[in-house]
């Protein structure tokens, strides 16, 4: 069994909410069903230069398990 560790981003935080809102609403992104892979590198980028989402990841990190 393996588990993955994953540290949410703030969902308060101006640019995530942006992202969620315009990029996974778009037609030609729901039609390539590449939503998940934008997500994770959106995700991967943003934590690394957002303090606010750093923070609130670590305190609120989530265990998926199989």
């Amino acid at each position: 069994m393996s588990f993955r560790y994953h540290a949410p981003l703030d969902p308060d935080c101006p640019e995530v909410d942006h992202f969620y809102q315009f990029s996974l609403n778009d037609p030609i992104t729901v039609w390539a069903s590449i939503g998940e892979e934008l997500t994770d590198d959106f995700e991967a980028k943003h934590r690394g230069k957002c303090e606010r989402c750093m923070e609130y990841g670590t305190a609120n990190i989530e265990v998926v398990g199989p």
